[in-house]
């Protein structure tokens, strides 16, 4: 007789619903354990990332970017490579010598002959007197002997616009003012928006002190100071 037989009916049912647990709890075992490795997956990932971009960061020295030499005595930093002579050196081996090579285009600013270029012409004559005690005021001019083109910017200076604002009066009687212009405050002496524009670069990109107009730079005594 097998052991089926000889269980009562409830052992049957008891055995089932034993099983049932035990699957229950396998079942929420096993969800616990998917979670847990989705995090550590997760966090195994977010760590590789981590190691990558520490790696990069030593990996970095004065050799493969522009960060300063000094920075390379830094813990583990790695050394930057020693540079190959054949790297400053020809194809023929030889070393390369500073400058311009030989057969390289140069480059140099152009001459124009185009008169709408040329702001001035500045004509210089020689001064004093020759030798033989002549004044060379007098001499024969026999042209010019050489000449010389110079790109400059013109010297900026400030200059001052007046706005006057007219009334006018209407047939029928009523009086118009014209408005002041855009930019133009109210009061009666002011800075442009240009000028104004030009002290804020001034102050911020090149750090220029600010002082009233019209007053003189401070002047750093050369004094010692008195023993206390």
């Amino acid at each position: 007789m097998s052991g089926l037989e000889e269980m009562s009916r409830e052992e049957p049912i008891e055995l089932v619903r034993a099983q049932a647990q035990t699957i229950a709890r396998q079942e929420a075992l096993i969800s616990r354990l998917a979670a847990m490795v989705d995090a550590l997956e997760k966090e195994n990932a977010e760590l590789r990332e981590r190691v990558a971009r520490l790696e990069r960061a030593l990996s970095r020295n004065s050799g493969n970017s522009g960060m300063p030499p000094s920075s390379d005595d830094q813990p583990g930093k790695a050394q930057p490579k020693d540079k190959p002579a054949a790297s400053k050196a020809g194809r023929d081996g030889a070393k390369r010598k500073p400058g311009k090579q030989k057969g390289a285009p140069g480059t140099h600013l152009a001459w124009s002959d185009d008169p709408d270029e040329i702001a001035d012409t500045f004509n210089h004559f020689p001064e004093g007197r020759c030798g033989c005690g002549a004044d060379l005021a007098d001499a024969t001019d026999l042209g010019a002997t050489a000449r010389h083109q110079q790109i400059e910017i013109p010297l900026v200076s400030a200059q001052r616009f007046q706005h006057d604002l007219h009334t006018v009066a209407c047939q029928c009687g009523t009086v118009h003012t014209a408005p002041r212009p855009e930019g133009v405050p109210e009061a009666a002496v002011s800075f442009g928006v240009k000028l104004q524009t030009l002290c804020v670069y001034l102050m911020v990109a090149h750090a220029i002190p600010v002082r009233s107009p019209g007053r003189p730079a401070p002047r750093r005594s050369t004094r010692r100071p008195r023993p206390t």
